[in-house]
């Protein structure tokens, strides 16, 4: 999570740009790639974390999905197996995802998006998650605080599901 962490640049179209730090990637608010895995457990209830203090975007605000932002030599898969590891400690490989586009104010990102159901005993905090909670899929989009990137990334999943 350091400012110096390289980051992959995109297109408004999703196609690859070069790369940046990511304090210059924050600061200038460019188009950049992420991922986002929502976590579910087998009653549909979604895995949210709360976010550390000394996280530069949303500090202390609830994540409904796990994730982060893509590295230049990283496929969407493997960002989304390392960062759903080092968020919540579960291993999972992934072969299906889809992009999403989200902009506010803060940041323009394209989100590979995934879904992975497991046991909550599985899941184990890290630096970078000071607690987790398991809610409804209703309840979680309708947390006062949470993350509205991920917000939008539950809402699409859930969609697609219908």
């Amino acid at each position: 999570m350091s400012n110096h962490e390289p980051v992959l640049l995109v297109s408004r179209h999703n196609h690859p740009r070069g790369s940046c730090q990511r304090g210059r990637m924050q600061r200038q608010r460019l188009i950049h790639r992420a991922s986002y895995v929502v976590v579910q457990d087998l009653a549909g209830r979604v895995c949210v974390q709360k976010r550390a203090d000394d996280k530069h975007f949303y500090p202390g605000g609830w994540d409904l999905a796990a994730g982060g932002v893509m590295r230049p030599d990283e496929s969407p898969a493997a960002n989304l197996s390392r960062e759903l590891f080092e968020e919540l400690g579960v291993q999972r490989h992934f072969r299906r995802w889809q992009w999403f586009w989200f902009a506010n104010p803060h940041h323009r990102v394209w989100g590979a998006l995934a879904r992975v159901t497991v046991c909550p005993r599985a899941v184990s905090l890290s630096d970078e998650v000071v607690a987790v909670d398991w809610l409804p899929a209703r309840q979680a989009l309708a947390l006062e605080n949470a993350t509205p990137d991920t917000r939008v990334a539950l809402s699409l999943l859930l969609a697609s599901r219908r």
